[in-house]
């Protein structure tokens, strides 16, 4: 019998070699974390920004010390697993996951769309390219990839029956880095949000894929599905965070909802919105037998959480079946 992932640790056998593909906020976020771990070795860092390339990472990500990685504009190197965050439209970051997974590696990507491929053709693309070449493919992350999808379909596991799961996620993005405060669209008008909205330049990414896992892992077939409805959440009071000041009558971030009718009815809720210090979790609501409510106090931070997530997965993923995974098709845990 194969020895376990912590059987192999204490075995000492070679760390699993990682390289980090896209080093924005997120990718920086990972490579501290894979920098932590004993069973890792860092062996790349990507990024096409020209004020990274020829420094070392540990000078790009702010940790205080050199590592000894140079950041390259191309994986040059072969790497067991390749940590991939560049982008959230599946079908903009496509070419890249076929060329990593051409060269043999293992992919884990925090792209929102690769959580749940609905795109069928760029998805088995990606399935035969991994099969051929022996590999896996996942997306994840913290939402999605565990608040609003992987941790609810948990909690489902100790129900006998299931009439409906509600999902709410309240995040206080003042915690958050600026990009993502204003990709909610704190500051703006409510006439600027609306536009926003239009253009596609505000929403959360994901949120359908999540609601799909839900159903897929539930192995219910909605009726019907709503379409995303996003609005603002509009300030009552100044809210000032270390890269923005919201006036009262701004917006101050997005709700954005979906949900799925069928056998088993699911819904998600997502505000996410600087000043909401005081009401942030992430709550899911089985109705049922028995009925479960679950409360993560403050949230889940989403950045954080993301890089863990990232990181955690790589010894499943080194020993899950080769093709194109979801998060419902493999255990987690802290690693």
């Amino acid at each position: 019998m194969r020895a376990t992932f912590i059987q192999e640790v204490h075995m000492n056998v070679q760390p699993i070699t990682v390289a980090q593909y896209g080093i924005g906020p997120i990718g920086a976020e990972i490579a501290r974390v894979l920098l932590m771990k004993p069973w890792v070795k860092v062996v790349a860092a990507v990024d096409v920004d020209p004020s990274k390339i020829g420094k070392d990472l540990g000078d790009v990500i702010g940790l205080g010390r050199q590592v000894g990685i140079k950041v390259t504009p191309t994986l040059d190197v072969k790497a067991d697993v390749v940590c991939h965050s560049t982008g959230s439209r599946l079908r903009d970051v496509a070419g890249q996951l076929k060329d990593l997974l051409g060269r043999g590696s293992h992919v884990v990507s925090t792209c929102e769309e690769l959580s749940f491929p609905l795109d069928e053709g760029i998805r088995e693309e990606l399935q035969q390219l991994a099969r051929a070449r022996n590999v896996t493919l996942i997306g994840t992350g913290v939402n999605p990839g565990f608040v609003m999808d992987k941790l609810p379909l948990t909690a489902t596991a100790v129900c006998q029956q299931i009439e409906s799961v509600q999902i709410i996620r309240i995040q206080n993005a003042s915690t958050r880095r600026e990009p993502l405060q204003r990709k909610v669209g704190a500051g703006m008008t409510p006439q600027e949000f609306r536009a926003a909205v239009d253009a596609g330049k505000i929403k959360h990414m994901g949120l359908r894929e999540s609601l799909m896992m839900v159903g897929n892992g539930l192995g219910v077939e909605f009726d019907s599905v709503s379409d995303e409805k996003i609005e603002p959440i509009v300030a009552e009071r100044e809210v000032v965070t270390q890269y923005l000041k919201v006036a009262p009558g701004q917006v101050a971030g997005v709700h954005q909802t979906i949900y799925g009718k069928g056998r088993i009815n699911v819904s998600l809720e997502l505000r996410m919105y600087v000043g909401a210090e005081d009401i942030a979790a992430d709550k899911v609501i089985i109705k049922g037998v028995p009925d479960i409510e679950l409360t993560v106090k403050g949230g889940i931070h989403g950045d954080r959480a993301t890089a863990a997530m990232v990181v955690n997965c790589i010894p499943r993923v080194m020993n899950a079946r080769h093709g194109v995974l979801t998060m419902d098709d493999i255990p987690i845990s802290y690693r």
